[in-house]
């Protein structure tokens, strides 16, 4: 770098840093923390202490937080403390702890601190020897509670006190810190309150005490109930104390933990005193109770159980066989020849590591053996092929206990447990793994004495199925009625088989239960989800616009209308974790209207409401806890009849439902149904069931206000009675009416259901569906019923109908006439005199998806490789809109057999099409062929978004073949024409051979393929008049043309003449001699001599006069040139002239031509010759196939034989410039350039005119 650009460098750099400097200047002074700040890490502190990296709890607040925060009376504590009687607040952890020394005793008297909301914890450090313990005492303030902690080095709390306020305490006896020299901390934290608080500590010799443990433990494998056996096992004494006399005590366990379900044998073990530091084996005689059950036992042995001897820990008396005991009967007992499980010879392994081989391939069989609590576990494999199931069936001799795993691999497949004489079953029937090749283990397991089994197995054949679950459901936290809202979950296909499109529906329930009552909000057909395989939805669901304030569950249900057979339809149900609030939760009852009756029911018999007789009806009521805590409702029922009520529970609620008699007892009432639908019936009740009469149902607060839903049903002799009751079609809160209908709005999405009974004989909807928009409309209803249901447009016109027979698909817009188009439609629906349910669902269907096509596509049309040639096509949408989407296109060549040989074009498009066949992208490009193209025939192929951009409902017109079409090499066709002008260069059978094979040209009267500029078939060489087309011989080399129409014609062509001879240009002058002196006037320099005058050959008389012939010599010469150039003609020196004389005239008339000046004759003589140029080289004589060659060679013969000297000429021509040196130019091309500069052309363009004719390739595409 040179020193100026250094500077410059240096110098931008420091006005930078000038410019900089005081906003870092600034940023420092905002970051730096101002006097009174503290940071935040000093104002919150942690409770806990990192040891190790690790966070260990110090406080039981901080495992289990408490919920109160009661405030002491006592004032906070001074802004200035003195904890245990030093300036300053005790630190609040371990590491800011205040210490108390070693080993220290404050008495009664203690230390003094203090605690409140801003200061909730004090910790001390302490200190203490070997052999010594300590006590801690707190005594807390009055109306507050503070806790008490000890907390070893490692954090670990090693005792507490939190519940004994106001005198809580903690001691190091019996702890791990019991008589060891260590440091450790006394926390003290504040639970609720503030105050002044008394920290006592005493340091005591610790004294010698033992400390008891057991090890060793053996008993027999076997023994009977009421039988004595000998259990050994080790006591000993590791501590300093002896222990003095104790008891051991012997416990059967069914494990090796002893809890509530263990047997205490009554029978102890004395034992004498133990020293300490020492141990004793011990040989115990026990009886096992003569009521113990069969089956295997762990002992356990248990050294002072009762804590009779004060002891260094408690925590280490016990210790438990390892092996089990079995009493009762084994399989050896009952096996004594040995065992033969499943035929195996011996016993069944008991692991699955173990099994040797499965028991076969495809089996249906059956087993048998015997199984012990000693065995445990009888363990076998099964291979079962793909697409069958396994079904495995134990029974067993006796009584007893089993249970059974059915597994593959390391998942668990099913779970049998058998009792008393119950059949143990496990199957892959019913589970997801049905269908499911692979090894199956079957792990048989007992803890009780001998059992002998029979196995029974069947594999068979299962159809493939699908199983749908639903794994993961998601929607808001918040909604508000009427909106919609977006829903996602993950459905799984857990089966063997695709499941085809299944129905995803969403429900609201006031509980975590789903009931056919709750309310769908929106559902979705998924797309086909193949085996194992999941898919993510998202379905847009709408709340009810009436729906009531509260918490609702999110429950989605797959295959809700049971289109799929499934392995299992008990596991299509998921749950949101987050339950939905939708709006406000509710705080009373805005208004009663309960069961439509536009007041309250009453809270009593007197005062309940009558809802008639054999009633089936769906009523809603309010009820408001410690308002209106009740309502009743009376129903009369005709003997026979039955009565049967659900009640679903307002949100965030607990209500209860009563079914009462006559006299308003209740009989019947679900016991703790909390927030769960409940249900209430006569039905199967000993003393109501089908009795008939007056009974009452009560919905009574528990908890919680807001609206409940009561579903009565009379069901009894009359099975087919019905009544919509409340009317509540598709949850719209009120009864479709049948002229208008209720209006849904734009584009609705809404399921639900409705109702007809009674004098409701219609129903209708009416909804929009807005431009680019489509719906579908199901219907369905039981098929026993006459209902009818028809879809009509605003003009009345009916699109469809469907009845009993066709219930279903009612009507869809995708793929019709009305694909995105605005209309307005309305569903009607008739019960001709039928009552019951129906089914609407409404669903948005969106836009339509798009279907991108190809209108026309144009391929090249023949030609020959190197060149550019021209394509075009254009595109239309057929269907949805997808405006502005970019696509990618390929145009790309291919053979004759179909192969593509390369990419002509590719483009991003952007597409614009709509509905109604919209085209776009009418295109024509370009494209050049590459000069190495073999020939052949080609086609071309267009093919539309390549990279499916667009969501279309046909992919497989995205392509489009075009035209064929044939180029041809450019090599090949001329391979026998090097020069490219038409002539071959060898003889191809018309004997037209190019004689000028290596340049271009077009002769050919004298020779073919030579160059000829002015194309007048002569080739150059030939042509005396090379850029006039009109000659080109001059036979008797007069330089008059043969041509006598051509420029300067010769009218006498084959003798040689002058421009005035007689017969016209070009002939012989007729031989005149007017002075008769013998020499012809044209030659005759003297033609007025006197007769008889002797004249030399130039017609002048002879004199020998020596003056005459020196002092005129002017006089005696015909011409004289003087020094302007002028020609001065004279007579023998008599001083007469011909026709001018010297004089300015003659001047004048030798320097102007046609009275031009010479500067503007020079440029037209210019023009002139360009335009000739021009000519010559855009006009071009045909090939004369026909030219009597005959002629031809005598024409150029003659012409040759007239110029013989020019051909001499031609072989003297200087050398050709340093040009010449490019082998390309031949010679021929160097002569033409030559007469073009003759010419008066530049060197220049007389090469760029010859290129054109001799090297034609320089200038080709």
């Amino acid at each position: 770098m040179d020193n100026k650009r250094l500077l410059a460098l240096l110098a931008t750099l420091l006005m930078v840093s000038t410019v900089m400097s005081p906003v870092m200047a600034e940023m420092e002074t905002i970051n730096q923390p101002s006097v009174n700040q503290q940071p935040d890490l000093l104002q919150v502190e942690s409770k806990a202490m990192v040891v190790g990296q690790e966070t260990v709890a110090t406080t039981l607040n901080e495992i289990t937080p408490r919920s109160s925060s009661n405030a002491g009376a006592r004032a906070a504590c001074p802004l200035v403390q003195t904890d245990a009687g030093a300036s300053g607040d005790a630190g609040n952890s371990a590491n800011t702890s205040r210490s108390l020394g070693t080993n220290p005793n404050s008495g009664q008297t203690g230390n003094q601190g203090c605690m409140d909301a801003n200061d909730a914890d004090d910790w001390y450090e302490v200190t203490i020897t070997s052999g010594k313990d300590m006590d801690v005492e707190l005594v807390v303030p009055a109306n507050t509670d503070f806790d008490l902690f000890l907390i070893d080095g490692s954090g670990n709390i090693v005792d507490s006190s939190v519940i004994s306020d106001p005198l809580e305490k903690v001691s190091t006896l019996g702890t791990s810190l019991s008589s060891t020299a260590s440091t450790f901390y006394i926390q003290l934290t504040v639970w609720s309150g503030d105050g002044q608080y008394t920290l006592r500590t005493w340091t005591n010799d610790t004294p010698p005490m033992p400390d008891l443990t057991i090890s060793n433990v053996v008993a027999p494998a076997t023994g009977q109930a009421g039988q004595t056996i000998d259990v050994n096992y080790t006591v000993s004494n590791q501590w300093n104390g002896s222990s003095g006399a104790f008891d051991s005590v012997f416990i059967l366990s069914s494990d090796q933990t002893y809890d509530w379900g263990d047997v205490i044998i009554s029978q102890t073990q004395s034992e004498n005193d133990l020293a300490e530091n020492s141990s004793r084996n011990m040989n115990s005689q026990v009886m096992i109770p003569s009521n113990t059950a069969n089956g295997t036992y762990y002992w356990i042995v248990w050294a002072d159980a009762y804590n009779n001897v004060t002891e260094k820990s408690d925590s280490n008396n016990n210790n438990v066989s390892v092996n089990q005991m079995l009493i009762g009967q084994s399989c050896q007992d009952r096996h004594p020849n040995g065992l033969d499980d499943a035929g195996l010879g011996s016993d069944a392994p008991n692991n699955t590591n173990s099994v040797v081989a499965p028991l076969g391939n495809n089996v249906t069989s059956q087993y048998t053996g015997c199984i012990d609590g000693l065995e445990a576990n009888d363990v076998f494999s099964f291979d079962v092929p793909a697409n069958h199931s396994i079904e495995i069936e134990i029974t067993r001799h006796k009584s007893s206990m089993l249970d059974g795993e059915l597994t593959l691999g390391n998942n668990l497949v099913d779970y049998g447990f058998g009792w008393d004489n119950n059949t143990l079953k496990t199957t892959t029937l019913g589970t997801s793994f049905d269908g499911i090749g692979g090894t199956y283990f079957f792990n048989m397991s007992s803890s009780e004495d001998a059992v002998d089994w029979t196995m029974d197995v069947w594999t068979n054949y299962s159809s493939p199925q699908p199983d749908l679950i639903i794994s993961e459901v998601s929607g808001p936290l918040n909604a508000a009625a009427g909106n919609t809202i977006s829903i996602d979950l993950i459905v799984n296909n857990t089966g063997t088989f695709g499941a085809p499109s299944p129905l995803v529906s969403v429900f609201l329930s006031v509980d975590d239960e789903f009931a056919d009552h709750d309310i769908e909000i929106g559902n979705l057909s998924a797309a086909f989800i193949d085996a194992n395989q999941s898919q993510l939805i998202q379905i847009q669901a709408t709340i009810p616009a009436g729906l009531q304030g509260g918490n609702y569950s999110l429950i989605a249900v797959v295959d809700y209308d049971e289109q799929i057979i499934e392995k299992s339809e008990d596991n299509n149900i998921g749950f949101a974790v987050d339950q939905l609030l939708v709006d406000t939760m509710a705080t009373s009852c805005s208004s009663q209207d309960d069961a439509a009756s536009g007041n309250d029911a009453g809270a009593d018999m007197a005062s309940s409401y009558d809802l008639g007789s054999d009633t089936s009806i769906t009523i809603t009521g309010c009820i408001d806890e410690g308002v209106d805590d009740e309502d009743w409702y009376k129903i009369t029922l005709t003997p026979g009849l039955n009565l049967s009520a659900i009640m679903i529970n307002a949100p965030d609620s607990d209500f209860d439902v009563y079914l009462r008699d006559d006299v308003g007892e209740w009989f019947d009432r679900p016991y703790f149904g909390g927030a769960l639908d409940e249900e209430v019936t006569t039905i199967g009740d000993p003393n109501f069931a089908g009795s008939g009469g007056v009974f009452y149902i009560s919905v009574e607060v528990f908890t919680g206000v807001g609206t409940y839903t009561l579903i009565i049903e009379t069901e009894g002799v009359d099975p087919d009675r019905f009544n919509c009751g409340q009317q509540n079609d598709l949850n719209l809160g009120q009864d479709a009416p049948a002229s208008s209908g209720i209006a849904l709005g734009d584009d609705p999405t809404i399921s639900g259901q409705g109702c007809m009974s009674g004098t409701d004989e219609s129903d209708s909807y009416s909804f929009t569906i807005t431009q680019n928009s489509n719906t579908e409309v199901t219907f369905n209803a039981d098929l026993s019923l006459a209902f009818v249901a028809w879809i009509e447009d605003s003009s009345g016109n009916i699109l469809n109908q469907v009845d009993n027979a066709t219930f279903g698909t009612l009507f869809t817009t995708m793929g019709g006439e009305n694909e995105g188009v605005q209309h307005t439609y309305k569903i009607i629906v008739e019960s001709n005199g039928d009552v019951g349910l129906y089914n609407i669902t409404i669903t948005d269907k969106g836009f339509a998806p798009a279907d991108l096509i190809i209108d026309s596509l144009i391929c090249p049309i023949d030609h020959t490789s190197g060149n550019e040639v021209q394509f075009s096509w254009q595109m239309t949408n057929l269907r949805g809109p997808v405006d502005g989407a970019s696509i990618t296109v390929h145009l790309d060549m291919l053979n004759e057999t179909g192969d593509d040989v390369m990419r002509m074009f590719t483009s991003s498009v952007i597409v614009s099409g709509q509905y109604n066949n919209t085209a776009f992208d009418a295109r024509s490009e370009f494209f050049n062929t590459p000069d190495e193209l073999t020939s052949g025939v080609y086609s071309c192929r267009l093919t539309i978004d390549v990279n499916d951009s667009v969501i279309e409902s046909n992919e497989s017109n995205n392509v489009m073949m075009g035209n064929t079409f044939f180029i041809q090499n450019e090599e090949e066709l001329w391979a026998n024409d090097v020069d490219r002008d038409g002539y071959n260069t060898t003889d191809a059978g018309d004997g037209l051979v190019d004689d000028c094979p290596t340049s271009y040209g077009e002769s050919i009267v004298d020779r073919y393929g030579c160059a000829d500029v002015d194309g007048d078939g002569v080739s150059n060489l030939n042509d005396l008049w090379p850029l006039d087309a009109s000659q080109a011989v001059d036979s008797d080399g007069d330089s008059y043309g043969d041509n006598t129409d051509g420029t300067d014609g010769d009218y006498c062509p084959d003798v040689a003449g002058t421009a005035n001879g007689d017969g016209g240009q070009g002939c012989p002058i007729a031989i005149v001699d007017s002075d008769s002196d013998g020499v012809i006037d044209q030659d005759d320099l003297c033609p007025n001599t006197i007769a008889g005058t002797t004249v030399d050959e130039d017609g002048c008389e002879i004199d020998d006069s020596t003056t005459n012939n020196t002092t005129n010599e002017t006089g005696n010469q015909n011409t004289n040139t003087t020094d302007n150039g002028t020609i001065n003609q004279a007579n023998n020196g008599t001083g007469g002239v011909d026709d001018k004389s010297d004089t300015g005239e003659g001047d004048a008339a030798s320097s102007s031509i046609l009275e031009l000046p010479p500067a503007i004759l020079g440029g037209l003589v210019g023009v002139v010759m360009i335009l000739l140029l021009i000519l010559g080289f855009t006009i071009r004589g045909g090939k004369k196939n026909g030219t009597d060659e005959s002629y031809v060679n005598s024409q150029f013969a003659a012409q040759d034989l007239a110029y013989a000297g020019y051909g001499q000429q031609q072989q003297v021509m200087p050398q050709a410039p340093a040009a010449a040196l490019d082998p390309s130019i031949t010679a021929e091309q160097l002569a033409y350039e030559q007469q073009l500069t003759a010419a008066g052309y530049p060197a220049d363009y007389a090469r760029q005119y010859a290129d054109q004719h001799f090297r034609p390739w320089l200038t080709q595409r």
